[in-house]
């Protein structure tokens, strides 16, 4: 009976050890059931680590990712053409935050231009569009061979190249529609930051070079003294303010452009002036009145304005901006 007993107390020991074995073994599977979803994640990572470093990088990734043009919608509201990664002529997406800035102070220029055409102070810049003007008769006579002898402009908006040689049907129309040309180009240009210092460049070497044909008193002070306001206006923008530059050729792009335009309705369309560029395509050509000629003018120079504008946002929209 004793042995009987001690086996009995034995067997009942070893079922109550068995139990809490058991007991034990749940709760470490419990807590590893717990423990799962961070195993997912990384099964090389600790947990707490995770935990700790979650919220850094929930904020590296927040100041990055507008950088990473991984994600097509996100792309598309920063104004980029993710899909195809080239030029985005069809302006999907268009228009972000620069474009609006851009269209925002193309718009304030015309309204600004509009209530102060008639005082002092566009003055300057009236001239500085019948220099353009004037260029463009001296250009189109290099470029086909001619020979410039002087470029004047006066202070009643007037001016006059003189030169010989050159192909005349193209040297004659190069006056209003160069100067709606190079407005365009000046928009175009000011959507990025290296070509609107480019055009300010060729803007100042222009200038600079047509003082060395004969010009009267009045183009020699405006030359300079847009010169000195251009680079000013490039050195603030290299080595102090980013962007400046673009504001000022901008500026300019508009208010040529406009000139430009206005200057062919008030020459050519709504009175015939004797002498004009007009009257000379005329003589040019004689079934073609001077009037005629000052309107197909006009649609070629508003064409360039809507294209400038146009390129200006498919370069933004690119990328290039």
């Amino acid at each position: 009976m004793k042995v009987l007993s001690l086996s009995t107390a034995i067997f009942s020991a070893f079922l109550a050890s068995s139990a809490r074995a058991s007991g034990a073994a749940a709760t470490i599977i419990e807590h590893e059931e717990k423990q799962k979803p961070y195993l997912r994640q990384n099964p090389l990572v600790n947990p707490n680590d995770l935990i700790a470093t979650s919220d850094s990088d929930a904020a590296d990734s927040s100041t990055t990712a507008k950088w990473l043009f991984t994600d097509e919608e996100e792309a598309i509201e920063l104004g980029q053409d993710a899909t195809t990664g080239g030029t985005n002529w069809k302006l999907d997406g268009c228009c972000g935050r620069y474009e609006t800035i851009f269209l925002s102070c193309f718009a304030a220029y015309l309204v600004v231009i509009k209530l102060l055409w008639n005082t002092f102070i566009m003055k300057p810049m009236k001239l500085v569009a019948v220099f353009v003007h004037e260029f463009g008769h001296a250009t189109a006579c290099w470029l086909t061979g001619g020979k410039v002898h002087g470029i004047e402009v006066y202070t009643n908006e007037g001016g006059v190249t003189k030169y010989s040689g050159g192909w005349r049907w193209f040297v004659i129309p190069a006056g209003y529609l160069g100067g709606a040309f190079w407005g365009a180009v000046f928009v175009v240009m000011s959507g990025d930051r290296w070509a609107s210092l480019a055009i300010a460049i060729i803007f100042c070497v222009g200038m600079a070079v047509s003082l060395f044909f004969a010009p009267n008193a009045t183009m020699v002070g405006l030359n300079i003294g847009f010169i000195v306001l251009t680079v000013a206006f490039i050195l603030v923008d290299q080595l102090a303010i980013t962007p400046f530059l673009q504001f000022l050729t901008l500026f300019y792009g508009v208010f040529i452009g406009i000139f430009s335009v206005y200057d062919i309705w008030d020459d050519l369309i709504t009175r015939t002036v004797e002498g004009s560029d007009a009257h000379a395509c005329h003589k040019l050509i004689p079934c073609c009145l001077p009037r005629c000629v000052g309107v197909q003018f006009a649609v070629v120079a508003l064409a360039f304005q809507a294209l400038g504008l146009y390129l200006a946002l498919v370069w933004m929209s690119s990328g290039s901006a």
